[in-house]
């Protein structure tokens, strides 16, 4: 998503191989490529079906917040095999091109709903709403939260899109220095992160500190790893079984979560882990059809999945904004139809974008 650092670099490298990209053919990974995969929509739209029973509950129980660890994993592994395909096809990394698509599919529908919002925010919130939206605008909500414990409130989702605003921004740069030597098992790099936040993350857990918005990332990292290793290991066929245990770790983890907030932060590993063994099932399975992967591609499942993005970013504030007008205190008592509302608002903002978008993005390829 569009920072000034990415805009700059934007306009710096679009036109130019990054430094140290090219490499021997070689010695470059063979990625499954980018077909797509609608099981894949499918998998984003169980993600954001979790997030929205998640918040339209509260206060009552429910991790459905697990949902953005799946999105985390997911977005890890296609971030790191689009990258890998643009590798192997032309021996760089077209920095410039790769944040302008990103910027061209994220940014636009965060603006609109922003703009769209803010004459009742700035009447239900005041000049607060004002902070919260330039947080929101510009990736910077995780920042606030972590290390001035002022995140806001009517845009407090966008934590995880700053974390990703930041992954993008420094995971192509990583990949570029890992192929840049001649080092085998390059996924144990990305793997060796993961753990790490991972861990940092469960030793905060049972020391009983607030879980890191940073931190989080750990599935991100898993999602990478599982892209450079499957580039390494093209033959290898996944089972349906993969699937169905990866479907069950996170359903285990959102029940074990609901009840036992003290296992969040292992919940949070777990549902990344499960994530990644869907996705291994589904673009690299053994080619038999499998409940799982059918479900997933039903038309409506994808289409949910095509809009999830859309739905993240309105679903909150809406819900917020009309919890805080009617007087109430719990998302529960106008969940109910503020998020269909948002829904609404999720699938205009979608079909009025996405034919534009798809224009712009290819504009300077």
């Amino acid at each position: 998503m569009p920072t000034a650092l990415s805009w700059f670099s934007a306009a710096l490298l679009v036109d130019s191989p990054a430094k140290g990209a090219t490499t021997p053919s070689k010695q470059l990974p063979d990625p499954k490529g980018l077909q797509y995969v609608p099981a894949l929509d499918g998998l984003r739209a169980v993600a954001i079906l979790l997030v929205l029973i998640h918040h339209g509950l509260q206060p009552q129980t429910f991790a459905g917040f697990l949902g953005v660890d799946i999105f985390f994993a997911l977005s890890g592994f296609l971030i790191t095999t689009i990258l890998l395909t643009e590798l192997k096809r032309n021996h760089r990394i077209r920095l410039g091109l790769f944040y302008w698509r990103r910027a061209v599919r994220l940014y636009p529908a965060l603006l609109i709903a922003i703009v769209a919002i803010l004459p009742f925010g700035l009447l239900v919130r005041g000049s607060k709403h004002l902070i919260e939206v330039a947080l929101a605008a510009t990736y910077l909500t995780p920042v606030a939260g972590q290390f001035f414990g002022k995140a806001g409130l009517t845009w407090l989702q966008t934590w995880s899109l700053g974390i990703e605003e930041i992954f993008y921004l420094m995971w192509p740069f990583a990949l570029i220095l890992l192929f840049s030597r001649r080092v085998a098992g390059k996924w144990i790099v990305a793997l060796t992160l993961g753990i790490l936040l991972d861990g940092a993350q469960l030793m905060m857990g049972w020391t009983g500190q607030d879980a890191s918005y940073f931190l989080r990332a750990g599935g991100l990292f898993l999602g990478c790893s599982f892209a450079l290793w499957l580039a390494e290991h093209t033959d290898v066929r996944f089972t349906p079984s993969w699937g169905y245990s990866g479907a069950l770790v996170i359903a285990i983890a959102v029940v074990a979560a609901g009840f036992r907030p003290s296992l969040n932060s292992l919940a949070y590993i777990a549902a990344a882990a499960g994530t990644v063994a869907i996705i291994a099932s589904i673009v690299a399975g053994d080619r038999s059809r499998f409940c799982l992967k059918t479900v997933l591609s039903v038309r409506p499942v994808v289409y949910v999945g095509k809009i999830s993005y859309e739905l993240y970013i309105w679903h909150y504030p809406v819900a917020i904004l009309i919890m805080l007008a009617t007087g109430t205190d719990q998302l529960i008592n106008v969940g109910w139809y503020a998020i269909p509302a948002s829904a609404v608002l999720a699938v205009l903002t979608h079909q009025a974008l996405v034919k534009p978008a798809a224009k712009w993005k290819t504009k300077f390829s």
